[in-house]
Protein backbone atom coordinates (compact mmCIF):
# COMPACT_ATOMS: atom_id res chain seq x y z
CA UNK A 1 0.00 0.00 0.00
CA UNK A 2 2.79 2.56 0.71
CA UNK A 3 4.40 1.50 -2.35
CA UNK A 4 1.63 2.32 -3.92
CA UNK A 5 0.68 5.43 -2.52
CA UNK A 6 4.57 6.78 -3.88
CA UNK A 7 3.70 5.85 -7.11
CA UNK A 8 0.13 7.61 -7.11
CA UNK A 9 1.78 10.51 -5.22
CA UNK A 10 4.84 10.71 -7.76
CA UNK A 11 2.47 10.27 -10.97
CA UNK A 12 0.05 13.54 -9.27
CA UNK A 13 3.65 15.67 -8.98
CA UNK A 14 4.70 14.81 -12.63
CA UNK A 15 1.13 15.69 -13.75
CA UNK A 16 1.19 19.14 -11.98
CA UNK A 17 4.81 19.94 -13.52
CA UNK A 18 4.07 19.27 -16.81
CA UNK A 19 1.01 21.77 -16.07
CA UNK A 20 3.23 24.70 -14.85
CA UNK A 21 5.35 24.07 -17.93
CA UNK A 22 2.61 24.86 -19.97
CA UNK A 23 1.20 27.42 -18.03
CA UNK A 24 4.57 30.11 -17.27
CA UNK A 25 6.47 28.55 -19.99
CA UNK A 26 6.77 30.75 -23.50
CA UNK A 27 4.94 29.07 -26.09
CA UNK A 28 5.87 28.59 -29.47
CA UNK A 29 4.28 31.16 -31.85
CA UNK A 30 1.18 29.33 -34.06
CA UNK A 31 -0.07 30.62 -37.06
CA UNK A 32 -4.10 30.58 -38.28
CA UNK A 33 -4.33 27.33 -39.59
CA UNK A 34 -7.60 28.19 -41.15
CA UNK A 35 -6.07 31.54 -42.36
CA UNK A 36 -6.36 31.31 -46.57
CA UNK A 37 -5.29 34.31 -47.59
CA UNK A 38 -4.37 34.16 -50.84
CA UNK A 39 -3.58 38.04 -52.28
CA UNK A 40 -2.43 38.41 -56.06
CA UNK A 41 -0.93 42.10 -57.23
CA UNK A 42 0.75 43.19 -60.18
CA UNK A 43 4.45 44.46 -59.79
CA UNK A 44 3.04 47.99 -59.60
CA UNK A 45 2.39 50.43 -56.69
CA UNK A 46 -0.92 47.38 -55.97
CA UNK A 47 2.41 45.34 -55.64
CA UNK A 48 4.24 47.31 -52.79
CA UNK A 49 0.78 47.73 -50.49
CA UNK A 50 0.22 43.90 -50.90
CA UNK A 51 3.96 43.54 -49.53
CA UNK A 52 3.12 45.97 -46.75
CA UNK A 53 0.27 44.16 -45.73
CA UNK A 54 1.96 40.68 -46.20
CA UNK A 55 4.44 42.49 -43.84
CA UNK A 56 1.33 43.23 -40.81
CA UNK A 57 0.06 40.42 -41.41
CA UNK A 58 2.86 38.03 -40.99
CA UNK A 59 2.39 37.49 -37.38
CA UNK A 60 -1.20 35.99 -37.70
CA UNK A 61 -1.00 34.64 -40.73
CA UNK A 62 0.74 33.01 -43.91
CA UNK A 63 0.09 34.72 -46.40
CA UNK A 64 -0.21 32.96 -49.50
CA UNK A 65 1.28 34.62 -53.29
CA UNK A 66 -0.11 31.73 -55.21
CA UNK A 67 0.85 33.82 -58.50
CA UNK A 68 4.52 34.76 -58.41
CA UNK A 69 5.47 38.12 -58.89
CA UNK A 70 7.56 37.99 -62.37
CA UNK A 71 4.17 35.60 -63.45
CA UNK A 72 1.55 38.12 -62.02
CA UNK A 73 3.41 41.09 -63.82
CA UNK A 74 0.39 42.97 -64.85
CA UNK A 75 -3.13 42.81 -64.07
CA UNK A 76 -4.08 42.86 -67.29
CA UNK A 77 -2.43 39.56 -68.29
CA UNK A 78 -3.96 36.33 -69.10
CA UNK A 79 -2.58 34.83 -65.92
CA UNK A 80 -3.72 37.16 -63.58
CA UNK A 81 -7.39 37.06 -64.67
CA UNK A 82 -6.54 32.99 -64.49
CA UNK A 83 -5.44 33.45 -60.83
CA UNK A 84 -8.81 34.81 -59.82
CA UNK A 85 -11.19 32.79 -62.21
CA UNK A 86 -9.19 29.51 -60.95
CA UNK A 87 -9.50 30.46 -56.89
CA UNK A 88 -5.69 30.40 -57.47
CA UNK A 89 -6.50 33.86 -55.27
CA UNK A 90 -9.34 34.79 -53.08
CA UNK A 91 -8.57 38.57 -53.12
CA UNK A 92 -6.66 40.54 -55.60
CA UNK A 93 -5.75 44.41 -57.01
CA UNK A 94 -7.00 45.06 -60.44
CA UNK A 95 -7.41 48.04 -62.59
CA UNK A 96 -10.13 49.56 -63.49
CA UNK A 97 -11.43 48.24 -66.22
CA UNK A 98 -10.15 44.75 -65.50
CA UNK A 99 -11.92 44.68 -62.10
CA UNK A 100 -15.25 45.67 -64.03
CA UNK A 101 -14.80 43.48 -66.90
CA UNK A 102 -13.75 39.86 -64.15
CA UNK A 103 -16.76 40.63 -62.18
CA UNK A 104 -19.01 40.69 -64.83
CA UNK A 105 -17.69 37.09 -66.43
CA UNK A 106 -17.29 35.64 -63.03
CA UNK A 107 -20.00 35.31 -60.67
CA UNK A 108 -18.42 34.48 -57.82
CA UNK A 109 -16.10 37.51 -57.24
CA UNK A 110 -16.93 41.16 -56.51
CA UNK A 111 -15.74 44.62 -56.56
CA UNK A 112 -15.35 45.42 -52.91
CA UNK A 113 -13.78 48.80 -53.04
CA UNK A 114 -11.51 51.05 -54.74
CA UNK A 115 -7.96 51.10 -53.05
CA UNK A 116 -5.76 53.45 -55.05
CA UNK A 117 -6.59 57.01 -56.97
CA UNK A 118 -4.37 58.77 -59.31
CA UNK A 119 -1.42 56.07 -59.78
CA UNK A 120 -0.28 56.97 -63.02
CA UNK A 121 1.80 59.53 -65.04
CA UNK A 122 3.10 60.11 -68.37
CA UNK A 123 6.81 60.67 -68.80
CA UNK A 124 8.84 61.54 -71.46
CA UNK A 125 12.87 61.69 -71.70
CA UNK A 126 14.33 65.48 -70.51
CA UNK A 127 15.24 66.72 -73.41
CA UNK A 128 11.81 66.15 -75.19
CA UNK A 129 9.52 69.31 -75.68
CA UNK A 130 6.24 68.43 -74.38
CA UNK A 131 4.83 70.42 -77.45
CA UNK A 132 6.42 67.79 -79.71
CA UNK A 133 4.89 64.35 -78.10
CA UNK A 134 2.41 62.69 -80.10
CA UNK A 135 2.83 58.73 -79.63
CA UNK A 136 2.47 57.72 -76.05
CA UNK A 137 3.28 54.31 -75.01
CA UNK A 138 1.05 52.68 -72.67
CA UNK A 139 0.59 49.34 -70.92
CA UNK A 140 -1.38 46.88 -72.59
CA UNK A 141 -5.47 46.27 -72.25
CA UNK A 142 -5.33 50.25 -70.17
CA UNK A 143 -7.89 51.55 -71.82
CA UNK A 144 -9.05 53.94 -69.01
CA UNK A 145 -5.64 55.48 -69.00
CA UNK A 146 -6.03 56.13 -72.82
CA UNK A 147 -8.94 57.88 -72.67
CA UNK A 148 -7.97 60.05 -69.98
CA UNK A 149 -4.76 61.07 -71.52
CA UNK A 150 -6.25 61.85 -75.03
CA UNK A 151 -9.35 63.79 -72.98
CA UNK A 152 -6.69 65.51 -71.15
CA UNK A 153 -4.21 65.90 -73.96
CA UNK A 154 -5.56 66.47 -77.51
CA UNK A 155 -2.27 66.85 -79.09
CA UNK A 156 -1.77 63.05 -78.79
CA UNK A 157 -2.25 61.14 -82.15
CA UNK A 158 -1.59 57.79 -81.27
CA UNK A 159 -1.59 55.11 -78.56
CA UNK A 160 0.92 51.80 -78.38
CA UNK A 161 0.08 48.98 -76.85
CA UNK A 162 3.42 47.95 -74.87
CA UNK A 163 4.45 44.85 -72.58
CA UNK A 164 5.12 46.42 -69.19
CA UNK A 165 8.96 44.93 -69.58
CA UNK A 166 9.40 46.55 -72.63
CA UNK A 167 7.64 49.93 -72.13
CA UNK A 168 10.96 52.23 -71.31
CA UNK A 169 12.84 50.95 -73.52
CA UNK A 170 10.21 51.99 -76.71
CA UNK A 171 10.91 55.41 -75.24
CA UNK A 172 14.72 55.26 -75.06
CA UNK A 173 14.71 54.36 -78.46
CA UNK A 174 12.38 56.45 -80.04
CA UNK A 175 9.18 54.66 -80.82
CA UNK A 176 7.16 56.55 -78.79
CA UNK A 177 7.36 59.92 -77.29
CA UNK A 178 6.11 59.24 -73.92
CA UNK A 179 4.92 56.71 -71.67
CA UNK A 180 2.30 55.94 -69.35
CA UNK A 181 3.76 54.40 -66.14
CA UNK A 182 2.63 52.90 -62.58
CA UNK A 183 4.22 55.42 -59.77
CA UNK A 184 6.47 52.65 -59.08
CA UNK A 185 8.01 52.28 -62.93
CA UNK A 186 7.63 56.30 -62.96
CA UNK A 187 10.27 56.34 -59.65
CA UNK A 188 12.83 54.11 -61.70
CA UNK A 189 13.36 57.30 -64.28
CA UNK A 190 13.09 59.86 -61.52
CA UNK A 191 14.87 62.77 -63.69
CA UNK A 192 12.63 62.47 -66.22
CA UNK A 193 9.89 65.46 -67.15
CA UNK A 194 6.13 64.05 -66.01
CA UNK A 195 2.64 65.12 -66.37
CA UNK A 196 -0.54 63.69 -64.79
CA UNK A 197 -2.69 61.84 -66.76
CA UNK A 198 -5.56 63.84 -65.94
CA UNK A 199 -6.48 67.05 -64.47
CA UNK A 200 -9.05 65.42 -62.21
CA UNK A 201 -9.35 62.74 -59.52
CA UNK A 202 -9.52 58.82 -61.08
CA UNK A 203 -9.79 55.10 -59.76
CA UNK A 204 -6.91 53.52 -60.52
CA UNK A 205 -6.69 50.07 -58.82
CA UNK A 206 -9.91 48.23 -57.35
CA UNK A 207 -10.23 45.25 -54.64
CA UNK A 208 -11.48 42.25 -56.15
CA UNK A 209 -12.20 39.30 -53.70
CA UNK A 210 -14.27 36.37 -54.05
CA UNK A 211 -17.53 36.00 -52.34
CA UNK A 212 -17.64 33.58 -49.97
CA UNK A 213 -14.02 34.72 -48.59
CA UNK A 214 -15.58 38.22 -48.08
CA UNK A 215 -17.73 36.43 -45.15
CA UNK A 216 -15.24 35.20 -43.50
CA UNK A 217 -13.11 36.27 -40.67
CA UNK A 218 -9.59 35.86 -42.36
CA UNK A 219 -11.20 38.95 -44.81
CA UNK A 220 -11.56 41.19 -41.70
CA UNK A 221 -8.33 40.63 -40.60
CA UNK A 222 -7.06 41.45 -44.64
CA UNK A 223 -8.51 44.26 -44.47
CA UNK A 224 -7.34 45.44 -40.87
CA UNK A 225 -4.00 44.95 -42.20
CA UNK A 226 -4.50 46.42 -45.79
CA UNK A 227 -6.06 49.94 -43.79
CA UNK A 228 -2.68 49.74 -41.28
CA UNK A 229 -0.55 49.63 -44.80
CA UNK A 230 -2.48 51.94 -46.20
CA UNK A 231 -1.98 54.62 -43.65
CA UNK A 232 1.91 53.43 -43.35
CA UNK A 233 2.01 53.93 -46.84
CA UNK A 234 0.48 57.06 -46.69
CA UNK A 235 3.31 58.83 -45.29
CA UNK A 236 5.42 60.86 -48.21
CA UNK A 237 8.78 59.95 -46.19
CA UNK A 238 7.69 56.12 -45.90
CA UNK A 239 6.85 55.78 -49.76
CA UNK A 240 10.08 57.64 -50.75
CA UNK A 241 11.66 55.04 -48.87
CA UNK A 242 10.01 52.26 -50.37
CA UNK A 243 10.66 53.27 -53.69
CA UNK A 244 13.79 54.66 -53.21
CA UNK A 245 13.29 58.21 -54.53
CA UNK A 246 13.08 61.96 -52.61
CA UNK A 247 10.40 63.08 -50.62
CA UNK A 248 9.86 66.13 -52.62
CA UNK A 249 9.39 63.45 -55.62
CA UNK A 250 6.18 61.97 -53.94
CA UNK A 251 5.01 65.46 -52.85
CA UNK A 252 4.66 66.18 -56.19
CA UNK A 253 2.45 63.20 -57.08
CA UNK A 254 -1.37 62.92 -56.53
CA UNK A 255 -1.24 59.32 -55.17
CA UNK A 256 -4.07 58.60 -52.90
CA UNK A 257 -4.15 55.26 -50.70
CA UNK A 258 -7.92 54.72 -49.95
CA UNK A 259 -8.95 53.02 -46.21
CA UNK A 260 -11.77 50.38 -46.21
CA UNK A 261 -14.06 51.06 -44.00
Amino acid sequence: MRINGKIYLFILLFVLSLTGIALFFPKERKFADDAAIRIGAGNDISGVLMEAITQELSDQYQLHQAIDMNAFEDCCSNTAQWALNAAEINVGFFCNHIASYTAQKNHRVMIYAPVVMNAELIAYKPETDWAEVRRVGVTQGREQEKNLAKECYPQIESFYDISQKGILYAMEIGDVDADILDITHAARVPDYQYKPLTDRDYISYMLVVDKEFAETEAFQDFIEGYNRAVRRLSDPAELARVLGVDQDWIEERNLKLLEIE
